[in-house]
This record gives C-alpha cells, structure tokens and sequence, in this order.
C-alpha cells in the first residue's frame, strides 16, 4: 500500500470512528445502551435526607441547633425541680406537663395526621434528584446524601448511570412505591436498558420491598438490601408494645463503642451517676407511660405508616392491640384511613417479602443480602439485649439469621456446619437466602467508606450490580463472614477460614498436610485450628478433611 493510499485508509477509518462517536448519544437515548454498566438506583434510608420547613428555610428533621436547644430550655427549669423534687407521682405529673409540650413543639414539623397523612404541608425534602447525578452539581448531590455509598456507586456505574432516591418517611411507603417505579422508568427510558439495579439502604428496604409488591421484579438486575429492615425492627416491635425499660450497662456498652475506649462509661461507674439516675427514670416510666405514649410518643410517631414498617411480623397484632387503645385522635373516617395503609403494607409486604424476594432470584435477579452485627442496640427495650448493628438487629438485616444475644455465643456445642461463623455468634442457615447473606462484624450502621484500597467500597461495588449467579462462594475476597476495622477503612475476612489450618489467610496444600500430620498423632491442634480443619463439620479430624481441602484447592 502507497503512503497516499495509507492516508486515504486512515481518513477513511478516522471518519468512521468520528461518525460512530456522533451516533452514541443517540443510540444511548432512543435505543440499547453501548455500555454494559447497568444503571443503578441507591433508595436512602431513615432522616439520611434533611427535611426542611420551606417557610422558613430550616432543618426540623434532624432538627436544627436553634429548634433543639428551644425544646431543651422550655424543658430544662422541670427537668431541675424533678431533680430536687420528692419523686412523687405529682412531682412526675408536673414534670410531663412541662416536658411534653415541648417535645411535642419539636415533633410537630415531622408529625402525620390520624389518617397517616404528614402534618405539616410546609415541610419537604431539602432536595429530589429525579435524574442521574451527573445532571447535578455533584456536591450538591453530596451535601444532601452525605453517605459515601453515592461515591461507591458512582464509582461503580458512573455518574450518568446512578440515581439516588430520598425518602421522606413520612409518607406512605406504598405511594412512595409509584415514585420508585417512576424513577425506574425514568432510569429505563435515559440510558436505553431494559433492566436496572436497585439497593435499599435501611428503611430503604421496606421502600423497596414496597416497591417489588406493587411492580414486581421485571424490570430489575439486582436486588440489595443494605443494612436493611426489610423484615422489621425489634426496637420498634417492643417500644409499639409498650415494653420500655433502660439497661445500664446496655448505655456504657453504646458508649464504649461510640468514643471507641471505656475512658468514659468507666468515670459514669465509678461517679455512680447513671446508676443514681436510672431508678428514677424507671419510675418515671412505670408512672407516666400511658400518658408519654398518648400524648407524646403516638401523636409524634404512631400515626406515621412508615414508622409501622419496622413493626415485625411476629409483633404486629400486639402493637396493634397496644398502641390502637391509646390512639385518641382523629375521626373515625381517619382511623379507618390510617389502619388501611398500615394493613396493606403488613399484609402485602412484610407478610409476602421472603416468597416475593425469593421467586425474583428464580427468575434470575441477583438478590444480595448484607447484614452488620456485633454491635450494642439502644438499651432502651427488651431487645437491647440483642447484637446489631447499633440502629438495627442483625437477625433483621439478615432476614432471619440465627444470631446470639449481645456479647454471647451460640455455644461451643452449636451443630457445625458450613454456615456457622467462625466465632459461633451467627447461624446463617435459617436466613431467607443463607448463599446470598453477607455479614459484617463491627461495621456499623450504613458505615459505608469509600477512603482506602482496603476498606468496604471494594465489596459494595462487586455486589451492587453482580451477576445473577453471585453467591458466598463466588469471590474469594468476599467470603460470608467478613470483618471492618473502622479506624484503618479495612475490611478483611473474619478469622478462621474453613480449611486455613496455618492461618495465613489461603488454603493450600500445607494446611492438608498439617491435618495429615494431626491424623498420625504427630501433631495437637488447638481449637481454632480444630475448627477449620473439620471441613465435613463431623467432631473429628480425618484423612477426608485432607482430602476435602486438597478438592477445595483444586476447585
């Protein structure tokens, strides 16, 4: 080939890689997507979206500096005379008469009507992105959805592929299923796919299980529940039954893991202050609890729908029983009203959720799972006792895992088997899906980092949009059982991976010969080597349990 004929070739193929660029946008707009990174949409969770009084311009949910510190000196002048008061069941009249109000004048911006509609007309989410990200400023989009799983996903599927939801969780979850059916659409109609990605972060969960009831799971690749309470929340099912009660190690055990040392709760025991405290707080309860719950708790939080999502299935009819007795507002019109949302949601969702979630990963849906533990709940109800992940229960966020009390095991004579966690607190076997749960120890709550070559971002970008067949066993750096140090943004998997007799984090052919050595009695394993060297979960260490790892090597 002539130089003058290699130009004219090179023209020719420059101008068709010139044309095909021109064409891209609208192939993307009008038909097939030309990239393979499935759109995304991230449904935020519980107060992660400010609320704002458009009036005013204010934040009322979380409230403002200038709307806590009003309550609190409102409040302050009883809560000092309770101090020096007798405690008598007037002095604990006097002191509700006070307090209350105030709480209430707090509460009123985020409160729902007796029919389960929001209170306040005037008050609205601080901003929707109805489009991808990359329509928006993106530290705008940051300021308003500060959890840093927005950078994981966008540095997943791109900015012009993600989609962030805000939820104002005042509003039924069922109306606010048709907006994540819009979005979905939306997300659809801008990218040419036929299918996307959803995750629900926390209450985003419910929205999402919301969403699957009414719209099905047609138009989804994924399905991930974050730290989710897709199947309720004890905390709530116990405070809706009316079982207040304050644990006081349960508070120096939050403190412990909020300040990360015990320099603290150990002051609070040596001073004797909460200690000293607690019994009037206890008796303050026992005396004022109807009165707390129909004037204060049930006109702030009980006639909210979204609220009624956390309630569990098996808490449902006695937080019904319980809080319906005391619910004294509203027409009987409205009563109807609110009773009918709450009652589509339970019996259409939380009653459906696991068959509905399990015939999506028939169809092919990727459903992912990830659940948080070992961490302190609120010690404010009888489920303070259980481990979470500080804000919700693992045995929720997993859907159903078998999980030990805070701070315990499940025993030494726990029946092995190959979902039992190396450190005996959870069974994962009893999940709804026990091949697509993940758990993380010590993470808390939506603690999601996107700082490090080490830390979580590196799972959540592989699970979000992973392959229908992904499992535990899919990727080896993602085990089930997993542990993140919050203080170096490391996630690791937990200690003693099954086969790993040497604890050098893989299995290899020295670890059968260890268990070959142990068999000829010419070597004692300890527990922890005993644990990961039983690899058929029978008591004993065998020739098979060699032969197991070598065929695990080999796979």
């Amino acid at each position: 080939m002539s130089a003058k004929s290699g130009k004219k070739f090179l023209c020719v193929i420059l101008s068709a890689v010139l044309l095909a660029s021109l064409m891209l946008p609208a192939l993307a707009a009008n038909g097939k997507c030309v990239r393979d990174d499935v759109p995304l949409l991230v449904v935020s969770g519980f107060s992660e979206y400010p609320l704002v009084d458009k009036t005013t311009g204010k934040n009322v949910w979380p409230p403002d500096r200038d709307l806590i510190m009003s309550a609190v000196e409102k409040a302050l002048p009883a809560v000092q005379a309770l101090i020096t008061s007798d405690k008598t069941k007037a002095d604990y009249d006097a002191f509700c008469d006070a307090v209350i109000p105030a709480a209430n004048e707090l509460f009123s911006y985020i409160k729902c009507n007796p029919d389960g509609e929001p209170y306040n007309k005037d008050v609205a989410l601080a901003n929707q992105f109805t489009g991808p990200v990359s329509d928006y400023d993106y530290e705008e989009v940051r300021s308003v959805f500060t959890n840093e799983i927005v950078d994981i996903a966008v540095d997943t599927v791109g900015a012009d592929h993600t989609w962030v939801y805000g939820l104002d969780w005042r509003v039924d979850p069922m109306v606010v299923a048709d907006e994540i059916h819009d979005y979905v659409e939306n997300m659809k109609q801008r990218t040419g796919h036929d299918k996307v990605a959803i995750a629900g972060i926390s209450m985003g969960g419910c929205i999402v299980s919301a969403y699957l009831a009414k719209y099905g799971y047609d138009d989804l690749t994924n399905i991930t529940m974050l730290s989710s309470a897709f199947t309720g929340l004890e905390l709530v099912g116990a405070l809706f039954c009316g079982e207040v009660e304050i644990d006081e190690q349960g508070l120096y055990n939050m403190i412990n893991e909020s300040t990360g040392n015990s320099t603290l709760s150990d002051i609070l025991k040596q001073t004797g202050l909460l200690g000293s405290i607690l019994p009037y707080v206890d008796e303050l309860i026992e005396c004022e609890k109807d009165r707390i719950y129909s004037e204060c708790l049930i006109p702030s939080f009980g006639y909210t729908t979204g609220i009624w999502t956390f309630v569990p299935e098996n808490r449902y009819e006695e937080a019904k029983e319980f809080m319906s007795f005391r619910m004294n507002e509203g027409t009987p019109a409205q009563e109807a009203a609110f009773w009918a949302k709450v009652e589509n949601y339970h019996n259409n969702v939380s009653l459906q959720i696991e068959d509905i979630l399990k015939a999506a990963q028939l169809s092919g849906v990727c459903v992912s799972v990830v659940s948080n533990y070992d961490s302190q709940m609120p010690p404010v109800s009888s489920a303070g006792n259980l481990t979470g992940d500080q804000v919700i229960e693992t045995v929720h966020t997993s859907g159903y895992a078998t999980v030990a009390p805070y701070g315990e095991t499940l025993g030494d004579n726990y029946p092995r088997s190959e979902y039992l966690s190396p450190d005996r607190m959870i069974d994962a076997s009893t999940c709804f899906f026990p091949d697509n749960t993940w758990f993380i120890k010590y993470q808390n709550h939506v603690e999601f980092s996107n700082q490090g070559v080490n830390d979580n971002s590196r799972f959540f970008s592989w699970l979000l949009v992973a392959p229908s067949d992904a499992d535990i066993h899919t990727n080896p750096d993602f085990p089930q059982f997993m542990t993140y140090d919050s203080q170096s943004k490391t996630l690791s998997p937990l200690a003693g991976k099954m086969g790993d007799v040497n604890a050098d984090t893989s299995v290899t052919v020295v670890d059968a010969k260890l268990v070959l050595q142990a068999v000829a009695g010419l070597r004692t394993f300890n527990g922890s080597e005993k644990w990961v060297a039983d690899m058929n979960y029978d008591g004993k260490i065998t020739v098979a349990d060699a032969k197991a790892i070598l065929k695990a090597i080999a796979a």
